[in-house]
């Protein structure tokens, strides 16, 4: 027993110092007529108060979903230990409740989300887009793993067919109770993007050979309850660094 005891505090601790990343995110609505104002007091306070490391800030402006008109504000990229000396300070605090809090009309879904360094696949050299697609995943109970083997897939073909895009996973640290379980980002900088026919199935099938492809699919309505896009924006100026 003192064996088992030992080896379990050693697991803990070897996963306690895990490197890993989080971002804080945010969903802004702004008050009706509001927007410009808004857009230029946040973009003062970031810049003086979140402009680089752990407490960066990155301003999105969403197309498309349940919050489309929004912004969405992440904070990182972090560790949740970082998040215990988040700006805090009295000039910080006064700036948001003064200058920015008055214009948002609401503010939602503030969620965690984990980078899952191994699922995720960036061309060497590539820099992120203007635009992304987040792709929200709602998994069935328990399922998760499978959900991971059928990424783990997908993440081979762009290694090795070396595709020249990104494609990265995130995972939600709480259960939020929305159906927001998994992300995947894919950034690009055109709406042309999505005129490009990628022939990915046909990759697909060449790495994990003929008839793989609906062989995934059913795996996936296995798992899967639904999926919504976001597309989005970055905002620049109103960001940090």
């Amino acid at each position: 027993i003192t064996l088992t005891i030992a080896l379990l505090c050693i697991v803990t601790f070897a996963f306690s110092q895990e490197k890993y990343t989080i971002y804080e995110n945010i969903y802004i609505k702004p008050k009706a007529d509001t927007q410009k104002e808004l857009n230029k007091n946040m973009q003062e306070h970031n810049k003086k108060f979140h402009p680089e490391g752990a407490y960066d800030s990155h301003v999105w402006a969403v197309f498309t979903g349940c919050h489309a008109g929004e912004m969405l504000l992440a904070m990182g990229p972090c560790t949740f230990s970082d998040l215990d000396n988040r700006p805090d300070s009295k000039d910080h605090n006064e700036d948001w409740e003064q200058n920015v809090a008055p214009l948002i009309e609401d503010m939602s879904e503030v969620e965690y989300w984990r980078l899952d360094d191994k699922l995720s696949y960036s061309p060497e050299g590539s820099t992120p887009g203007s635009k992304v697609l987040w792709t929200m995943y709602d998994i069935k109970p328990f399922q998760e793993y499978r959900f991971k083997e059928l990424v783990e897939k997908v993440v081979k073909v762009y290694r090795e067919k070396e595709l020249d895009r990104n494609f990265n996973v995130y995972w939600n640290q709480f259960d939020t109770g929305k159906g927001r379980d998994v992300c995947i980002e894919r950034f690009f900088d055109k709406w042309a993007y999505f005129d490009q026919d990628r022939k990915f199935i046909s990759q697909y099938e060449e790495v994990h050979g003929e008839g793989s492809w609906n062989k995934a699919m059913r795996e996936y309505e296995d798992v899967v309850v639904s999926s919504q896009d976001e597309l989005a924006e970055f905002l620049k100026d109103m960001s940090g660094e």
